[in-house]
C-alpha cells in the first residue's frame, strides 16, 4: 500500500521533495565574520593570538588589534597614537607567551615583544644576534621562542644563510643554519612528539630541540620560475599524522618509517595551512579554498559557504581559539566557524532562503513513518524509514475538495495509528495506508474555517475538538458518535478562540488554553473548574496561551504569545514565569517537551531552548547550530517511538535526540577589562586598561560624576546574542538583566565599599563558568571624612567653649558688680539715709511744731528709702538667690508690714521639692517686687485680717496665690508698682497674672516653670 502512495505522487511534487531532502552537512549559519564593518583595524589580516585574558589579537598590513569581543585596540606607527608600535606591517606569525605576558610578533620582517600589561614594546635586532630579516616565527610546547631569520639581504652574497635561533638568557642563540638558494621561502613547526620541522626550498628538515639534525625529506620538487624547487609544506595532528601539501594540489600523508605517502585529498587546490579542533576534525586552508577532515576521513569542502558570506582572494592563517572557534585570516576580513559538529537533522525542508516550507501537525503512524502538514504546500509529507521522503496523495469517495492549508493544526491518530483524525473546515478521518479520506460535514458549524482548531485524543480514546466552550465537542471514533461538552451554554459567559487543549491526569479534567481569556481548567461532565489570567491570583503573565504540558508532579507548563514559558504548580497557588531575561531564547513559546531526564526542550519564534528545570538554566540553539530556520511553528512538536524529537517550522522538520546534543560547546570565562570616568574637578574623561592588572579593586574618586565598568565574555561566535546580568552588591539586591551591553554606568555612586556582580550566558546560553566580582569602593569626599569631621567639631566645640567661658566670665563679672553694688549701697547708701533719719529725729526734740511736721516727714521718706533700698540690694545680692532665700525675705517682708497691723498670714510653700535651686536675677526680682506690691496693696485698700500666700508647684508650672479676707475692695492706682507694673513684671519672666475679687482679693501669677 506504500507503494501506491508513491506512485500517487506527482512527478512536480517528487521533484521537489528531492529537493527538500538535500541536507547540508555544513550549515552557512555556522559561520560568522568580523570585517572592518565591525571595526577591525584593517582587512587583509596575516596574523592571529589570543591571550590568556581571552583577548584576539590580529595582525593587518596597517597595524595590530586588540579585540575583547565589542572594543578594538589599535596599535599603529601614528605618533599620535598612545599605543604606538614602530612597524605595523605584519607579515607572518605571531604568538602569546602567557610566562613573560607578552606577544611576540613580526612587523616588516623584524621581530618586536609587546608587554600586555604595559603596552612596552621592545625590538629584538642584531644586538640579540638575531641574524637579518626574521622570516618565521614558533612558540615550541615549553613556551621556547624559535625564529628563523635570512641574512641575504644583508650579505647580497653566495655565501647568505638562512638560521635556526632559539631564545635563551634575552639573546637569540643560532642552532642551526643552511645556505640559502635564491629563494627564502620557509615555514617552522613542531610535530606532536616534540621535533622540529623546518621547511626550506631545498627539503624538509627534522631538528631535536637542541638544533640536531635528525632527518631530512624530499616531499617534492617542481619548477618555480626558472628553479627547481623542494619547497613542501606540513602538518601534524595530535596522533603525529604528517600531512604535507603537493604544490600540484590535493593533500598527502607521509609516513616516516615506510617513506610511503598516500594521497587523502585529490584535488587542485593548493593548501597552505593547517589546524585541529578539539573534536579532532582537521581543518585545510588554500589560497581560496577550506576543507573540513572528520576524524573517520570524510572531507566537507566549505569553500562556497565562505564566499557567500564575503570576497576573499587569499587565507592567510588560521586559529583555533579556547572556546574551539576556528578562526579563518583572509585578505577582506575574518570569519569564524563552529567546529562542532551539526547537532539537529533538517528533514522536509527546502533549501531556499526564508520561509520554506512551513510545518505543522506532527504525527507517526504504526510502521513509524512520521508525517507533518507542509501548510504552504497543504499537503501532507512524510519520510519513511529509510529516509526517503514522499506525499500522501488524500482523496474523497465523492471527490469533494479537501482544505488543510490553515485550519488543520492538530493531527490525531487512533490507538492503532492508521487513521488520522484533523479538523480544519471540516472534521476529516484520514487512511494512512491509502490516503482515502472520510468528511463529517455535520462539523463544519461547530469549527473554525478561518484558523486552527484545537484537538485532542482523550484517555478513553473519545476525540475532543471545538473552538469555542459552546461548541466543544467530543467525538467517538469507533461509534461516530458525538455530544457537546457544556449542555447548557447559559451558565458561563461565552469564550471563543480556543487554542490547545491538556488532559490532566485526573480523567476528566481538561485544561483550556485560550487566545484572549488565559487557561481554562474544565470537567468534560460540563463545568469551569478553575480559571487562570492576568488579573487572577495568581496570574499568568500573558492571556494567549500556545501551548501546555504537564509534568510529572502535577505542574503545568504553559507556553504564552509574548509572555514566555509559565509554571503553575500542581495546586494552582503559585505561577513562575521564565522570559528572555532569564535566559529563554524567545518569550513566543510554541512548543513544550520532556525528554527522559525531564527537562524541557522549547521551541519560540527564535530558536530552540533547552531547560534544565533543576538550575533554571537554558540552554539555547540557533541556525548556526543546524537549525533550518530560527521561527518554529504552533502545534508543531512531536516525540517518536524511537525518542526522536521533532520540532516544526517556517522550512520543515528539525530532528534530534537530546543525549547527543547536551554541552556542545566549551564554557567561557568572563573578564574585566577596564574602567572609563569623567572626573568633575579636572573636567576630563579617563580609561583604564584592566585586562592585565592582578589587583582588580577599584577606587572612585568623590569628584568621579560618573565611571563604566567594561568587562567581556571570550565566546566570539554571535557574540551580539552574548547576554549580561549584574548585581551592585551593597547598592542593590536583585539582579538585573543587561541584555548583550558588556558595560554599565553608575552616577555618583554614595561613597562606600561595593561588588560588582556580573553574569554571562553565551548566543546558546551557556553561563560562564564563573560570578564575575569586582570590588568597588568610593571614596568620601574629604568635608564627609570621619578626620574632618571631628576636626570640625573639636572646632565647633572650642568655639562654643569660648563663647562659653566668655559668657561666665561676663556673668561671673556680673555677679561680683552686683554683689559689690549691693554691698555698697546697703553699706554706704544705707547708713548715709539711716544718719539722715536719726538726724532728723534729733532735730524733731528741738524744733517748732510747724518744723516738727516737716522732719517727720523727711525721717519717714529715709526709712522708706532705706527699706527700698534693702529690697533692691537683696533683689540683686547674688549671694542671695535661692528659692529657700525668696521664701525667707517673702517672710520678712510679710513681718514687717502685716503684723504692726494686725493682719495675720500664712505662707505656704510644701510644694516646693528643691529650696536651694537658684533662680536668675531678674526672675527673682520680679517674683518679690510682684509679691511686695500684693502686700503693700493688702495695706492700702482693704480691711482685711488676715493674708494667704500660697506657692504650689504643679505639672505645666508654678503658681503664686496672695489672697486677703477684706470686704473692702477700693479701685487704686499706684504711683509705684502698680496692677500695671505687676503685669508688666509677669510679662517679662513669661508669666501671666490675674486677679480674683470673690471673698476677698486675691493676686494669681502663673509661671512657666516650677520653683
Amino acid at each position: 500500500m506504500k507503494l501506491f502512495k508513491t506512485l500517487s505522487a506527482s512527478p512536480l511534487q517528487i521533484g521537489l521533495l528531492l529537493v527538500c531532502y538535500n541536507v547540508y552537512a555544513q550549515n552557512p549559519s555556522q559561520v560568522d565574520v568580523l570585517t572592518t564593518d565591525q571595526g577591525l583595524l584593517f582587512r587583509d589580516v596575516r596574523a592571529i593570538a589570543q591571550d590568556s585574558s581571552g583577548h584576539m589579537w590580529f595582525g593587518t598590513s596597517q597595524g595590530l588589534n586588540r579585540y575583547d569581543g565589542y572594543q578594538f585596540k589599535t596599535y599603529n606607527s601614528d605618533k599620535k597614537n598612545p599605543n604606538f608600535i614602530e612597524e605595523e606591517h605584519f607579515t607572518a606569525e605571531m604568538v602569546i607567551n602567557g610566562a613573560e605576558d607578552a606577544l611576540w610578533f613580526m612587523a616588516n620582517d623584524r621581530l618586536f615583544n609587546l608587554h600586555l600589561s604595559t603596552d612596552l614594546t621592545k625590538e629584538y635586532n642584531e644586538a640579540q644576534n638575531i641574524k637579518g630579516k626574521v622570516l618565521r616565527l614558533l612558540k615550541t610546547a615549553d613556551n621556547g621562542i624559535w625564529i628563523i631569520t635570512d641574512d641575504f639581504w644583508k650579505n647580497q652574497s653566495q655565501d647568505s644563510k638562512q638560521y635556526l635561533q632559539k631564545f635563551e638568557d634575552g639573546n637569540f642563540k643560532v642552532m642551526a643554519s643552511i645556505p640559502r638558494t635564491n629563494r627564502g621561502f620557509s615555514r617552522l613547526l613542531q610535530d606532536a612528539e616534540g621535533f622540529l620541522w623546518w621547511s626550506t626550498p631545498n627539503g624538509n628538515l627534522k631538528f631535536n630541540t637542541e638544533g640536531k639534525l635528525e632527518a631530512s625529506y624530499d616531499l617534492g620538487n617542481y619548477e618555480w620560475f626558472g628553479s627547481e624547487m623542494h619547497f613542501v609544506t606540513s602538518f601534524f595532528d595530535h596522533k603525529n599524522t604528517h600531512y604535507y601539501f603537493p604544490h600540484l594540489g590535493g593533500i598527502k600523508v607521509f609516513d616516516e618509517q615506510s617513506q610511503i605517502s598516500k594521497q587523502v585529498l585529490d584535488v587542485d587546490n593548493e593548501f597552505a595551512y593547517a589546524i585541529e579542533d578539539k573534536q579532532n576534525h582537521v581543518w585545510f586552508a588554500g589560497h581560496q579554498t577550506l576543507y573540513r577532515m572528520s576524524p573517520k576521513g570524510d572531507f566537507t569542502d566549505y569553500t562556497e559557504i565562505l564566499k557567500a558570506r564575503f570576497d576573499f582572494t587569499q587565507i592567510n592563517r588560521l586559529f583555533i581559539d579556547a572556546n574551539n572557534l576556528l578562526w579563518v585570516a583572509t585578505d577582506n576580513g575574518l570569519f569564524k566557524i563552529r567546529t562542532g559538529e551539526q547537532m539537529f537533522n533538517n528533514l522536509l525542508n527546502s533549501n531556499k532562503n526564508g520561509w520554506g516550507n512551513t510545518m505543522r501537525g506532527i504525527f507517526e503512524d504504526s510502521q513509524g513513518f512520521i508525517y507533518a502538514l507542509c501548510e504552504s504546500e497543504g499537503q501532507l509529507l512524510y519520510q519513511n524509514l529509510n529516509g526517503k521522503l514522499d506525499t500522501l496523495k488524500l482523496f474523497t469517495a465523492d471527490n469533494s475538495k479537501i482544505e488543510l492549508n490553515y485550519a488543520a493544526s492538530f493531527f490525531v491518530t487512533n490507538k492503532d495509528k492508521n487513521v488520522v483524525f484533523t479538523v480544519g473546515k471540516t472534521m476529516y478521518k484520514i487512511n494512512l495506508e491509502t490516503g482515502e479520506t472520510k468528511c463529517y460535514n455535520q462539523f463544519i458549524p461547530k469549527l473554525k474555517v478561518y484558523g486552527p482548531n484545537p484537538m485532542i485524543r482523550l484517555s478513553d480514546g473519545r476525540l475532543l475538538f471545538g473552538y469555542t466552550l459552546a461548541r466543544l465537542t467530543m467525538f467517538n471514533p469507533e461509534t461516530e458518535e458525538s455530544e457537546l461538552v457544556f449542555k447548557d451554554p447559559s451558565i458561563f459567559s461565552e469564550i471563543s478562540d480556543l487554542t490547545y487543549f491538556f488532559q490532566d491526569d485526573e480523567n476528566n479534567t481538561v485544561w483550556v488554553g485560550t487566545q484572549n481569556d488565559g487557561l481554562l481548567k474544565i470537567n468534560i461532565n460540563g463545568t469551569i473548574e478553575q480559571r487562570y489570567s492576568i488579573n487572577t491570583k495568581p496570574n499568568i503573565s500573558k492571556n494567549r496561551i500556545l501551548v501546555l504540558e504537564g509534568d510529572t508532579d502535577g505542574s503545568l507548563w504553559i507556553g504564552t504569545y509574548g509572555g514566555g514559558l509559565n509554571h503553575l504548580s500542581a495546586d494552582g497557588q503559585t505561577n513562575i514565569v521564565y522570559t528572555r531575561a532569564e535566559g529563554l531564547a524567545d518569550n513566543n513559546v510554541v512548543g513544550i517537551m520532556r525528554d527522559e531526564l525531564s527537562n524541557l526542550w522549547i521551541s519560540t519564534y527564535n530558536g530552540i531552548s533547552n531547560m534544565d528545570k533543576q538550575s533554571g538554566h537554558f540552554q539555547n540553539f540557533y541556525a548556526e547550530d543546524g537549525l533550518s530556520h530560527n521561527e518554529f511553528n504552533y502545534s508543531s512538536s512531536f516525540k517518536d517511538s524511537k525518542n526522536n524529537y521533532y520540532f516544526g517550522g517556517m522550512n520543515g522538520l528539525n530532528s534530534f535526540k537530546p543525549e547527543q546534543i547536551f554541552k556542545t560547546s566549551e564554557q567561557s570565562h568572563l573578564r574585566f577589562t577596564g574602567i572609563s570616568r569623567y572626573n568633575s574637578k579636572l573636567k576630563s574623561r579617563f580609561n583604564s586598561d584592566y585586562s592585565y592588572l592582578e589587583n582588580k579593586k577599584l577606587e572612585i574618586s568623590p569628584y568621579d560624576q560618573y565611571f563604566e565598568i567594561n568587562w567581556t565574555m571570550p565566546s566570539y561566535f554571535q557574540n551580539n546574542k552574548n547576554t549580561y546580568s549584574t548585581k551592585l552588591e551593597g547598592f542593590e539586591d536583585q539582579w538585573f538583566y543587561q541584555g548583550n551591553s558588556a558595560s554599565i554606568r553608575y552616577n555618583q555612586l554614595p561613597a562606600g565599599d561595593y561588588v560588582l556582580k556580573v553574569k554571562g550566558k553565551d548566543s546558546r546560553g551557556n553561563e560562564a563558568t564563573s560570578i564575575l566580582s569586582i570590588p568597588i569602593t568610593v571614596r568620601q569626599i574629604f568635608y564627609k571624612k570621619w578626620w574632618f569631621i571631628v576636626l570640625v567639631l573639636l572646632l565647633i566645640i572650642g568655639i562654643m567653649y569660648s563663647i562659653f567661658r566668655y559668657r561666665f566670665q561676663q556673668a561671673l563679672a556680673m555677679e561680683r558688680l552686683r554683689t559689690k553694688i549691693s554691698s555698697d549701697l546697703h553699706d554706704d547708701v544705707g547708713s548715709l539715709l539711716s544718719g539722715l533719719a536719726m538726724q532728723t529725729e534729733l532735730m524733731e526734740i528741738n524744733a517748732s511744731e510747724a518744723d516738727k511736721f516737716k522732719l517727720q516727714k523727711i525721717a519717714g521718706i529715709s526709712r522708706n528709702a532705706i527699706s527700698q533700698m534693702r529690697d533692691l540690694v537683696w533683689s540683686i545680692d547674688s549671694r542671695r538667690e535661692t528659692i529657700e532665700d525668696l521664701i525667707e525675705r517673702m517672710h520678712e517682708l510679710a513681718e514687717e508690714l502685716l503684723l504692726p497691723k494686725n493682719i495675720s498670714f500664712q505662707i505656704d510653700n510644701s510644694t516646693i521639692k528643691n529650696p536651694n535651686k537658684k533662680l536668675p536675677a531678674q526672675t527673682k526680682q520680679n517674683i518679690f517686687l510682684i509679691y511686695k506690691e500684693s502686700i503693700t496693696n493688702v495695706l492700702r485698700h482693704s480691711d482685711a485680717t488676715n493674708v494667704t500666700i500660697v506657692i504650689s508647684n504643679q505639672a505645666t508650672g508654678c503658681q503664686l496665690f496672695i489672697q486677703d479676707n477684706g470686704s473692702k475692695k477700693e479701685c487704686y492706682k499706684s504711683t509705684g508698682l502698680g496692677l500695671s507694673n505687676m503685669e508688666m513684671r509677669a510679662k517679662h519672666i513669661k508669666g501671666s497674672l490675674s486677679f480674683q475679687k470673690e471673698n476677698g482679693f486675691g493676686v494669681l501669677l502663673n509661671l512657666p516653670f516650677q520653683l
